[in-house]
C-alpha cells in the first residue's frame, strides 16, 4: 500500500458536538381548563425524579390546545388529561384524536375528572385507548406520583420496544444494501450513510478506516496504516488520507487503534468508534464525532447486532476485491490499465472465431512506437513510462469500448476491433498515427514528440494468433518503409 500523501490533520478548535439526546427530561403534558390544577400538578411532578430524568411539563387548557403541542412535540411520555373542558367531551375527543388521528399509540393518557358521574369509568375504559383513569378526588400527592411514574415506565417499555423493532428493520435493510456492495469504497460511503440513519444523526465526523492487520507498532498498537476510505461532514477532506499520530486529534486517534487491536467498540462521550471484523482479512473502524455515550443497554445491543451485520458485509466486499484484485494482475497490464498479452488472446478468440463463421470484417493492428529506445535512453524510464502510459489512454479514448485493447509487451500494442471494413480499418488507425504524431510532451521546459508504425490485418481468419502474427509482420514492412506509417495486408 503506497503511503498516504495527506495525513488528518483536523483543527483543534473543533466545535464539541453534543449527543442529541443526553440530559433530556421526561416530556408530562398537563391538559385541564382550571389554573389551580395546572400549579399543584407541576409542584407535585417537579421532585420526580425518574431513571435520572426530571420531569418537565406542558400546560394546556383546552383539547385544542393541546392538539398543537402534541403536533409540535411528538416526545410526550404522559399525557393528565381533563374530560371536560371547553366541552363535556372534549377529553374523550382528543383521545380519539390522538390515537386515530395522529396515529400516537405510546403516549401514556391518564383521565382525570372532577365529575366522574358524566363519564362513567366501566364506559370510559372499554370505550377509550386510555391507560388509567383518576377522579381528580382521589388523586394524592403520592397516588399522583406512583401513577405518573406507572406511565413513564410504561411508556419507557412501549418506546423501547418500537425502537428495538425500527432498529432491527434499519439493520436488515441495511445489511441488504450493504451485501450487495462490491467495492470497498462504496462499502465505506454505504456505512457512512447506514449509520447515520441508523443512529438518527448528521453524518457528520464519521470516518472508516481500514488497517493492515500485519503491521504494528513498538507498543503493539497499529501504526500509520489506517487508510481513509470515505468521511463527510467535517471530515470530508480527508478521503483517502492516512490517521497516525500527527493528527489532530490524538484521543480520536488511540480509540481507533483501541479498537482495532481490541477488536471491540468504543464509546465515549465524544466518540463513538464501531469495530467490524472481517476474517482473516484487515479490520475497520467507523468513527462518529459526538459519540452516543447516553445510549440504554437496548441502544448499544443494537449497536452490537449492527456492526456484527456490518462486518458480514465488510468481508464480502474484501473478497470480492480481492478476487477482482488477483484477476487484473492476471490479466491487466499495471503501468497502463489496458489488457495484457493473455487476456488478449482470451478476449479475440471469440471475436475473431465469430467473424470467421459469420464472414462479417474484422481488423488485427499491431502498433509499435518509434525509436522508442532512444526516449529511455535520452530522458529515462520514468519519462518512457509516462509515454507508454499516455498511448495508452489515446488508445481508449480513440477505439470503441467493444474493441480489445492490449499492451502486448513493451513499446508494442494490438488492437482487435470487430465490424471494421479493411478501408474503415485503414484510415481509423492512419488518423490514430496523425493523432500521436501531433502530441507534444513537456518535460522538464523541453519537448518529446513520438511517432508510430502500424501493421493492420484485415484478412479474415479462424485463429487469433495467425492474425496477430500477420498484422506482426506487416508492422515490420511499416518499420523498413522509413516508419511513421501504417501498413495493411
Amino acid at each position: 500500500m503506497t503511503t498516504p500523501k495527506n495525513p488528518l490533520k483536523l483543527k483543534p478548535s473543533s466545535p464539541k458536538l453534543e449527543p442529541s439526546k443526553r440530559y433530556k427530561k421526561w416530556h408530562v403534558l398537563i391538559v385541564d381548563d382550571e389554573q389551580e390544577v395546572h400549579a399543584v400538578t407541576k409542584m407535585i411532578l417537579n421532585r420526580i425524579n425518574y431513571k435520572g430524568r426530571d420531569i418537565e411539563t406542558l400546560s394546556a387548557y383546552s383539547a385544542a390546545e393541546a392538539k398543537e403541542i402534541l403536533e409540535r412535540d411528538n416526545d410526550i411520555a404522559v399525557i393528565l388529561l381533563d374530560v371536560v373542558m371547553e366541552t363535556d367531551d372534549a377529553g374523550l375527543k382528543l383521545v380519539r384524536t390522538i390515537r386515530e388521528d395522529m396515529q400516537n399509540d405510546m403516549v401514556r393518557i391518564i383521565l382525570r375528572t372532577g365529575q366522574p358521574g358524566q363519564a362513567p369509568e366501566e364506559h370510559i375504559i372499554v370505550d377509550y385507548d386510555i391507560n388509567d383513569y383518576k377522579s381528580k378526588s382521589e388523586l394524592t400527592a403520592q397516588k399522583l406520583f406512583t401513577t405518573v411514574v406507572a406511565g413513564l415506565r410504561s411508556y419507557t417499555t412501549i418506546t423501547s420496544l418500537e425502537k428495538n423493532r425500527r432498529g432491527l428493520e434499519k439493520i436488515l435493510d441495511s445489511s441488504t444494501s450493504l451485501l450487495q456492495v462490491q467495492s470497498i469504497q462504496q462499502f465505506s460511503s454505504g456505512v457512512l450513510t447506514q449509520l447515520s440513519g441508523f443512529l438518527e444523526c448528521q453524518a457528520n465526523g464519521i470516518i472508516c478506516a481500514e488497517i493492515e492487520a500485519t503491521v504494528e507498532s513498538e507498543d503493539n498498537h497499529p501504526c500509520g496504516n489506517l487508510r481513509i476510505l470515505a468521511a463527510t461532514g467535517e471530515y470530508s477532506d480527508c478521503e483517502d488520507s492516512s490517521i497516525d499520530d500527527t493528527c489532530a486529534h490524538i484521543e480520536m486517534v488511540e480509540l481507533v487503534k483501541k479498537a482495532l487491536v481490541e477488536k471491540k467498540n468504543q464509546i465515549t462521550e465524544d466518540y463513538t468508534i464501531l469495530f467490524f471484523e472481517a476474517g482473516d482479512h484487515k479490520g475497520s473502524a467507523a468513527l462518529l464525532h459526538g459519540g452516543v455515550s447516553t445510549a440504554d443497554e437496548s441502544d448499544r445491543q443494537l449497536l452490537e447486532v449492527f456492526t456484527s451485520k456490518i462486518s458480514i458485509a465488510f468481508a464480502n466486499a474484501l473478497n470480492y476485491q480481492k478476487m477482482v484484485s488477483s484477476e487484473e494482475a492476471a490479466t491487466t497490464d499495471f503501468l497502463t490499465g489496458l489488457n495484457n498479452r493473455r487476456q488478449l488472446i482470451r478476449l479475440g478468440v471469440p471475436l475473431v472465431s465469430g467473424a470467421h463463421r459469420s464472414k462479417t470484417s474484422i481488423a488485427v493492428a499491431m502498433i509499435d512506437i518509434d525509436f522508442f529506445k532512444n526516449v529511455n535512453d535520452t530522458w529515462g524510464h520514468d519519462v518512457g513510462d509516462e509515454v507508454l502510459k499516455r498511448m495508452g489512454n489515446l488508445l481508449k479514448e480513440r477505439f470503441r469500448t467493444s474493441d480489445v485493447i492490449s499492451r502486448f509487451g513493451g513499446e508494442e500494442f494490438c488492437v482487435i476491433a470487430a465490424n471494421l471494413e479493411a478501408n474503415v480499418a485503414i484510415e481509423l488507425f492512419n488518423d490514430f498515427r496523425q493523432s500521436l504524431e501531433k502530441e507534444v510532451f513537456d518535460i522538464d521546459g523541453e519537448t518529446l514528440s513520438i511517432t508510430t508504425s502500424i501493421g493492420v490485418c484485415t484478412d479474415v481468419s479462424d485463429n487469433v494468433e495467425a492474425m496477430i502474427s500477420e498484422a506482426d509482420r506487416l508492422l515490420y514492412l511499416a518499420k523498413e518503409n522509413g516508419r511513421n506509417c501504417v501498413k495493411s495486408s
